[in-house]
């Protein structure tokens, strides 16, 4: 087996095509193969004369709008068989201190103008990656990393956890086999992918793998600037996450550009719904659509799903060697249709590990397959369908809901921009169904849970949806769950965090129905601005309260009506009006 690693690719490139362009910028900025070799020699040179060695640790503390200052920072690294750490400007304050604590920095490399505001009794170097390039020439240090040596960190992006370092081999992120790729009539490449991802990486190493990919990095993700961008460079592929796909299909700058060069959009991070598939399609008709799966734990294991419109709640196939199992708690695999633990491996490949935590490590891999922490199922064709994560799967009086699911129904409204659910502390169903919800105009929370329970069951309909300007999100464009959890306020519509006022029943009807509600559910303090399934009702409890609403004031009342009048003082005023 041939094992090439990345300045081996680097000195391939040049020796055929010097003056050819590896990667692009938005605003413009180039780095050909040859400056990129010649300039990274330069800075890998000034470290070494720092003290920088084989195994140190070097921080690389960049923004995507100097992202060919950020790839001869990465190389120079690799040059001196250094440890290169990945960060952006996302990355800030006290999580920024925490990460280059806990990977050890001997020092941080940083874009011109992007100082990095460092804990006050920083460890280690701080230098401009510009200014370690003056001075004369620099001759090749003739360091040659082994495959089994650390290159790389990158961190998770701490949706449900806190974030860990992925420690990531030479041999893990090499070309393994074959000479290289034949160069062919040019791909440019679209993404907006942050660096300290993943994704980002394997942008940015894809024109050493392929002499005929181009990539093009936005400086950050903007609607109006991606369609620009895509209509000035002509590009081929984009690549996006369901977040940045939403804001570009909704905002409709791709109604005053030509984007009629994209043959492919590949979505890829998170779950994508079938209706934001179909905007997508309406931008870009002549596209194929991709869907893939991949983890930064997982290497080079992946599945990909070819045509994702055809096929929108797959992820695909495994890609290559890779091999996918879902199996039980247990680790057996479960039958074709049932939700189970999703398992990926490709076997031979090198495997990563959690950087400085063994016990993560052990938790996570069996062997070489790693435990993604995500759910799923597999269908006849053997495709994979993302259901969530663990923390995704929302437990409602002993009922399973996906709020993923739930997501891609309130996708379908014509309003709704972005929508996340959750599950939140329930004193008697253990956990709520809640969304948080961002809309394009004006629209009732009680419409988008009519739209829910058009589509599905009623313990899967959020009893809580708050309108809210955006989620917050990982700089992957991940939505941070757990902090939604924590911040979501108890009231339809209300802002997050916000709890309303207790108002006591003053009337008959108001008084008599919180006393029923009281009984039936088991709670107390019933106030008049209650929500019947925010206090815990459910299907059960719901036809008994209509029953004694029946006896007590001999009306007749349907489930809709509950559904539509679901506060004491709503049903009040409706019950009034029957009498």
């Amino acid at each position: 087996m041939v094992l090439r690693l990345l300045c081996d690719l680097l000195r391939e490139r040049v020796a055929a095509t010097p003056e050819r362009a590896a990667l692009l910028v938005e605003s413009g900025r180039t780095l050909t193969y040859g400056d990129w070799d010649r300039r990274s020699d330069a800075v890998a040179a000034r470290l070494a004369h720092r003290g920088v060695c084989s195994g140190d640790v070097v921080a690389l503390f960049f923004s995507n709008e100097r992202w060919d200052d950020y790839a001869v920072a990465y190389l120079a690294a690799h040059k001196l068989a250094a440890v290169a750490v990945p960060l952006s400007p996302q990355v800030a304050g006290p999580e920024l201190g925490r990460r280059l604590a806990h990977c050890g920095a001997v020092g941080t490399l940083h874009a011109p103008g992007l100082t990095p505001e460092l804990p006050e009794s920083p460890d280690g170097w701080v230098a401009d990656v510009t200014e370690l390039e003056d001075g004369p020439p620099a001759e090749p240090l003739g360091v040659t990393p082994a495959p089994g040596d650390l290159a790389e960190i990158i961190y998770t992006s701490g949706t449900t956890e806190i974030p860990k370092g992925v420690a990531c081999s030479h041999a893990s992120i090499a070309v393994h086999d074959g000479p290289p790729e034949p160069d062919g009539p040019l791909l440019r490449l679209l993404h907006a992918f942050p660096i300290g991802t993943n994704a980002s990486q394997e942008a940015l190493r894809i024109s050493l793998r392929r002499g005929d990919r181009l990539p093009i990095a936005l400086d950050g993700f903007d609607p109006e600037r991606c369609a620009v961008a895509i209509e000035r460079y002509r590009v081929d592929r984009l690549q996006l996450v369901p977040a940045t796909a939403q804001v570009l299909a909704t905002s409709g700058a791709w109604r005053r550009h030509d984007l009629s060069s994209i043959q492919v959009v590949t979505l890829s991070s998170a779950p994508t719904s079938p209706a934001l598939l179909a905007r997508l399609a309406e931008a870009f008709p002549s596209a194929r659509f991709v869907n893939t799966y991949a983890l930064t734990e997982s290497g080079t294991a992946r599945t990909l799903n070819p045509d994702a419109l055809t096929r929108p709640d797959s992820v695909g196939r495994p890609v290559g060697r890779t091999e996918l199992q879902v199996v039980d708690d247990s680790g057996d695999a479960v039958p074709t249709g049932q939700t189970g633990r999703i398992w990926l491996r490709r076997p031979g490949a090198p495997s990563r590990e959690y950087f400085r935590d063994p016990e993560s490590t052990a938790a996570a891999f069996t062997g070489d397959w790693l435990r993604t922490g995500d759910l799923g199922w597999l269908d006849d064709e053997g495709e994979l369908h993302l259901v969530g994560r663990d923390e995704d799967v929302i437990i409602c009086g002993g009922l399973n809901v996906s709020g993923v699911e739930v997501e891609h129904v309130l996708a379908e409204h014509p309003a709704v921009v972005d929508a996340a659910v959750v599950g939140v502390p329930h004193e008697v169903l253990g956990q709520q169904v809640v969304a948080a919800v961002v809309t394009r105009g004006a629209v009732e929370p009680r419409e988008l849970q009519a739209l829910v329970r058009s589509r599905l069951a009623e313990h899967k309909t959020p009893h809580r949806i708050t309108i809210t300007e955006a989620l917050p999100r990982t700089p992957s464009g991940k939505v941070r769950k757990r902090d939604l959890v924590a911040t979501l306020g108890p009231t339809a519509g209300a802002p997050l965090g916000e709890r309303p006022a207790f108002v006591a029943p003053s009337t008959p009807a108001e008084e008599a129905i919180a006393t029923i509600w009281a009984e039936v559910l088991g709670v107390a303090d019933v106030g008049v601005h209650d929500d019947f399934f925010e206090r815990g009702g459910q299907s059960l409890a719901a036809a008994e309260v209509l029953a004694r609403l029946g006896d007590t004031f001999g009306v007749t009342m349907t489930m809709s009506g509950l559904f539509e009048q679901p506060t004491v003082a709503e049903l009040a005023a409706a019950v009034t009006r029957q009498s």
